[in-house]
């Protein structure tokens, strides 16, 4: 069994016993400032962030998600002055990007919050512990992240709706992992392994996981997805479908599930097209998962899908799922 594979079956024990401690960390957000909110991270953090935000941005709070890199290049430090929260994500909490960010801006310490899976790490001494969010997804053996991305999300989500007073209901989310890990996608992984172009579309909440499901296609199977924004594939890359590709779509039940569907009605004869979904009318092929979960959640099982597509994907390819070629699981220079 594959490192990737591993922590992909361990997820649903990590947002378990993530889930387990949501007292504590509702308790630990209810000192925090949300008049002005800014998650910053790089790679899979920054797309686990974006969810969180998205949720408060629809709760009317004033919320960006941000690659840390280009904030410490291209941003003043008096715009940085104007959020009430800095939420820093990292799961190692050792990324040159963090550590530079921090400090480059020692005087915005006292707004500045960690996320992180590594309570040791050189980020973490910077913080006193009520600062110090933790993702408890356990060690992460591969370099894609899957364990740590998606307690990513849910920790952000449950500080959120801590402060917006937005119910979310977690508890079958766990079960919707396990389901979604269990089906059998070697049909999917061997499309998906054509020689043609591979386009994923997503809406709203899916946006954060449809980009790390691009870099996840690059980091273990070392093969491109191309990903756009539901409405953004309209307004040009529509023209992609000349060469008859393979698009993915998420469409969960949601703001946007008749959108999603008229652009199947749209594209389905010029493509191969599978939809991940819990609506169950589809016109189109579909993978049917995430049943009964809030549109906010509903992207991870798909997301989930994904992960068990490409590590079959990279194995197929000959390489061991979870293993740089030339990345690494933490990066050190900028």
């Amino acid at each position: 069994m594959s490192k990737f594979m591993q922590d992909m079956l361990e997820q649903p024990d990590a947002v378990r016993r993530l889930l387990s401690s949501s007292d504590i960390i509702s308790k630990k957000a209810k000192s925090l400032n949300f008049e002005r909110v800014l998650f910053t991270g790089m790679g899979a953090s920054l797309h686990a962030a974006e969810t969180a935000a998205s949720f408060l941005k629809s709760s009317g709070v004033d919320a960006a998600s941000l690659e840390m890199s280009e904030l410490i290049s291209y941003s003043s430090r008096e715009l940085l002055k104007l959020y009430s929260t800095i939420f820093l994500i990292s799961q190692s909490g050792e990324s040159a990007e963090l550590l530079r960010f921090i400090e480059d801006n020692t005087e915005l310490l006292p707004v500045m919050v960690l996320i992180t899976n590594n309570e040791q790490s050189s980020a973490a001494n910077f913080f006193p512990g009520e600062r110090v969010f933790l993702l408890e997804a356990g060690n992460e053996r591969s370099m894609g992240a899957t364990k740590t991305f998606v307690n990513s999300v849910v920790l952000m989500l449950l500080i959120a709706a801590s402060k917006t007073g937005r119910s979310l209901n977690f508890s079958e989310l766990p079960s919707r992992i396990e389901e979604a890990i269990s089906l059998d996608l070697s049909w999917l992984a061997t499309l998906l392994s054509e020689k043609r172009e591979k386009i994923l579309v997503a809406r709203g909440y899916g946006i954060g996981v449809g980009s790390m499901a691009r870099l996840m296609f690059a980091e273990v199977a070392k093969i491109s997805l191309i990903f756009y924004a539901g409405a953004a594939f309209r307004h040009g890359p529509v023209d992609l479908l000349i060469d008859r590709p393979v698009v993915l779509t998420m469409n969960p039940e949601g703001v946007t599930q008749n959108l999603m569907q008229e652009l199947h009605r749209d594209i389905s004869d010029k493509c191969d097209l599978i939809t991940l979904t819990n609506l169950k009318k589809e016109s189109v092929e579909s993978i049917y998962v995430s049943e009964g979960l809030d549109e906010v959640l509903a992207s991870i099982p798909m997301m989930n899908v994904l992960q068990k597509s490409v590590e079959e994907i990279a194995r197929n390819r000959g390489f061991d799922p979870g293993a740089g070629v030339y990345g690494t699981k933490v990066t050190t220079k900028e």
